[in-house]
C-alpha cells in the first residue's frame, strides 16, 4: 500500500479541521422617497445599519433610494429577487408591487413594514404599527399643554393642531388617536388640521402651520407628514409656539439650533429601526416569518415617546407615564382608522373642528 506523503497528510488534516466558509446573507432595503427625512426613512436605514453592526461579515447590506417614481418599485423588487437576496425590506408604499412580485421569488423573504399585504403570501412578513397609539400620546400631551396656565406661549383659546402628509388611512390613524388622546384630558379642545398632500413639501407644511398658529391660535401642533413636517418646526420658531415631532426624537436633530429644539415638546417614536433589526434576528434564528401579519405598538416597544421638553410641567409628565403604563397593560381603548369607515373618521374630525 502506498503511503501518503507528509504534505498530502497535512492538506487533508487542514481540510477536515477548518470550518466550512460561512455563508453570507444578503439584505436589501428599498426606500420610497429619500433619506434625510429625519424620521421614517432614516429610521429604516438605521435598522439596516444595526443589522450590519451586529452581524458583520455574516451579512452584506445594500440600500437604494427610489424617490417618488412608483414605476421603479416593482422592477426593483424583481431585481432583488432575481439577484437572490435573502431578505428584502420595504415600506407599505411598495404593497402593490410586493403582492405582484413576491410570489415569483419564494426563496426571498420580503419584510414589509407600516402595512399589511392582502391575503396570505408565504414569503411576506407584514408589520403594521399602532399609529393611533402614537397619536393618542401626542394628543394627551397637546391637550394637556393647551390648558396649562402661567405659560406665556399658551393662550386661552384651547386649540391645538395637526398636519398630516396625506388624507389616507395610515395618517388618519395618527389623527384619530390624536383626537381621542386630546379629548381624554381636555374634552372641550378644538383641533385645526391640514393635509400637505405630500411627504416632502416642507414649504407648504410650514405655511399650513403658520396659519394654524396664527389665524386659529393653536398652541401646539403635531405632524405626521414625513420630511414635509420639518416645515412645522420652522413655523414654530417664527411664532414661538410648540410642536410635536414624529417617528424619531426630532428635537435631537437640531443640536446647533437650540431655539428650534426648545420648541419641540417631544416626538412620538415609531421604531422602524428596531422592527427591521428584530425581524432579521428572528430570520437568522431560523424562525418562519413568511405569511405572518403582526400589529405592533407601545407594549411591543416600537411605539413610544421621546424625552419630554423641560417646558412640560411635572404633573403632565406624570400623567404621560401613567397613560403609557395603562396602554401597556391593555387598559386603554384607542380608536384606529384601520377599523373605521370614512364617515366615522369624518365625524371625529368634525367634532373637534373649530370651523364647525
Amino acid at each position: 500500500m502506498k503511503r501518503l506523503t507528509l504534505p498530502v497528510v497535512l492538506i487533508l488534516a487542514l481540510a477536515f479541521a477548518l470550518p466550512a466558509a460561512a455563508q453570507t446573507t444578503n439584505v436589501f432595503l428599498l426606500i420610497s422617497g429619500s433619506l434625510g427625512d429625519k424620521g421614517f426613512n432614516d429610521s429604516a436605514k438605521a435598522g439596516l445599519d444595526m443589522i450590519k453592526a451586529k452581524y458583520g461579515a455574516k451579512v452584506t447590506t445594500k440600500y437604494t433610494e427610489l424617490g417618488a417614481d412608483t414605476a421603479k418599485y416593482a422592477p426593483s423588487l424583481e431585481d432583488a429577487g432575481a439577484e437572490g437576496y435573502a431578505v428584502v425590506f420595504c415600506s407599505n408604499n411598495f404593497r402593490s408591487a410586493v403582492q405582484e412580485i413576491a410570489p415569483r421569488y419564494p426563496r426571498t423573504l420580503y419584510v414589509m413594514y407600516d402595512g399589511w399585504v392582502e391575503g396570505d403570501i408565504p414569503n411576506v412578513y407584514s408589520v403594521q404599527y399602532k399609529n393611533s397609539e402614537a397619536g393618542y400620546l401626542a394628543g394627551v400631551l397637546a391637550g394637556s399643554m393647551t390648558r396649562t396656565g402661567g405659560n406665556p406661549k399658551i393662550n386661552p383659546d384651547n386649540v391645538i393642531g395637526f398636519i398630516g402628509g396625506r388624507d389616507i388611512t395610515g395618517i388618519n390613524d395618527f389623527f384619530v388617536g390624536y383626537i381621542a388622546g386630546a379629548q381624554k384630558v381636555n374634552p372641550a379642545v378644538k383641533i385645526v388640521y391640514n393635509y400637505v398632500n405630500s411627504f416632502t413639501d416642507t414649504a407648504k407644511a410650514k405655511d399650513q402651520a403658520l396659519i394654524q398658529f396664527g389665524s386659529f391660535k393653536a398652541d401646539v401642533v403635531y405632524h405626521a407628514a414625513g420630511r414635509a413636517g420639518l416645515g412645522l418646526f420652522d413655523a414654530a420658531v417664527e411664532t414661538g409656539k410648540y410642536a410635536i415631532g414624529v417617528d424619531t426624537d426630532q428635537a435631537s436633530l437640531f443640536p446647533s439650533e437650540p431655539a428650534k429644539a426648545g420648541l419641540i415638546l417631544s416626538s412620538t417614536m415609531k421604531r422602524v429601526d428596531l422592527t427591521l433589526a428584530g425581524a432579521f434576528d428572528k430570520f437568522m434564528a431560523g424562525q418562519k416569518l413568511g405569511g405572518q401579519k403582526v400589529y405592533l405598538g407601545v407594549a411591543d416597544g416600537v411605539i413610544g415617546f421621546a424625552p419630554l421638553n423641560k417646558a412640560v410641567p411635572g404633573a403632565i409628565q406624570k400623567e404621560m407615564d401613567r397613560i403609557i403604563a395603562e396602554i401597556n397593560a391593555g387598559k386603554v381603548a384607542i380608536p384606529s382608522a384601520f377599523s373605521m369607515s370614512a364617515e366615522e373618521i369624518n365625524k371625529m374630525r368634525d367634532a373637534v373642528n373649530p370651523n364647525k
